[in-house]
This record gives C-alpha cells, structure tokens and sequence, in this order.
C-alpha cells in the first residue's frame, strides 16, 4: 500500500500510520473523513452596526476574517438585558423575537423585535462551525450595546405630558398641518399682544 501525505493541519507520530492526527488547536468534525484536513473554529464577527428603531434594533455585522478552513460557519445571537451598570446583565425574556431566527443564522443580519422601551441591551453574536465544540478556547464573539427609545404606541397618564403621532400616513400629514396652524396662530397672537401693550 502507498503511502499518501497528511492532510493540511495534520501529521503522522511515525511512517506508515493509518491515521493522521490533527496539530494543537485543529479538529476534525465526527462527519468529516479522514482524507479531509483538519480545522479550526472561526474569528469572531467583525463590524458591527446597530440600527435601533424604537423597540427594536437590526444588527448587521462582517464575515470572520479567519473561517477556520470550513464552510459551514453560523451566527448565534445571545441577548442581555442590562442595568445602567453594564456588569448587571439578565438574559433577555423569553418574549423577545428574532427575525429570521436567533440561533443557526446563515447571513450577516438579524432584526431583534418585542424590546422594552428606554432599556439597556447587549447583543453577543457568537461565529461558530462544525468544529467550535470541540475547541476549549472561549467563544468567538462580537458584542454591540443599544439603548431602545420610546415604544411606538404611546399611552397617556396622568402625570405625562407626551403624546404621539397618528400612525396612519394620512392622519400624520392632518396632525403636522393642524399643529402648524396652531402654532401660527399662537405666534401671531403673540406678537399682537405686544404691540398692543
């Protein structure tokens, strides 16, 4: 039988092994064949941006510098829900959504739905591949921290002095020309008071 060379990221304790092991750091997945070269886990995301839109934010990010080698790298999305000190963090509630989906993500962005209005969050977006359980080094990971605004549905209490746009198109445009006239009005009842006096 000839002999073959290792696969990349591998090598033989002496001629004529049957198998080749894989060098510190470089794994091979339960499915991956003998023949294939060894890997490793994936870089951490890179590039981060947060658009945060009321109650909800979409984080996109950039591929790992370094894939590990592999082709079946995936995102995890790990949310926190946090106190102003960054270091008390909770997991987020179980209501939270993620458009498509929080866990397995193929693509480089996530729309993260159903937040609470004025509250701190940290988002960990985790890069992972076939070999990632197998590997001790921490997590690969990229974390961004968001504040929400306000949520979109306003209600009135007693003691608030907010209020809200009509969320139809159509009513917004009424609601602005009615303040604005308003607003005219007032300026203008203004300035004759002054001349008066």
């Amino acid at each position: 039988m000839k002999c073959a060379k290792c696969p990349p990221h591998s090598s033989a304790h002496e001629d004529g092994s049957v198998n080749c092991r894989c060098e510190n750091n470089y794994f091979r997945a339960d499915k991956d064949l003998p023949s294939m070269a060894c890997t490793r886990p994936p870089s951490a995301p890179r590039n981060v941006i947060s658009n945060i839109n009321e109650t909800s934010v979409i984080l996109d990010w950039s591929w790992p510098l370094d894939t590990g080698g592999r082709k079946d790298v995936t995102f995890n999305i790990i949310c926190k829900k946090c106190g102003w000190n960054v270091k008390q963090c909770e997991p987020c509630s179980p209501n939270v959504r993620f458009l498509p989906r929080q866990f397995g993500l193929t693509n480089t962005t996530v729309t993260v739905t159903d937040l609470l209005a004025h509250t701190n969050y940290t988002f960990e977006i985790d890069a992972v591949n076939g070999v990632s359980e197998l590997s001790s080094p921490p997590r690969q990971f990229a974390a961004v921290s968001i504040t929400t605004n306000q949520a979109g549905e306003y209600m009135l209490g007693a003691s608030s002095s907010a209020f809200s746009e009509p969320s139809n198109s159509f009513n917004r445009k009424e609601w602005k020309k009615g303040q604005a006239e308003k607003d005219v009005k007032r300026i203008f009842y203004h300035f004759w008071t002054v001349m008066v006096h």
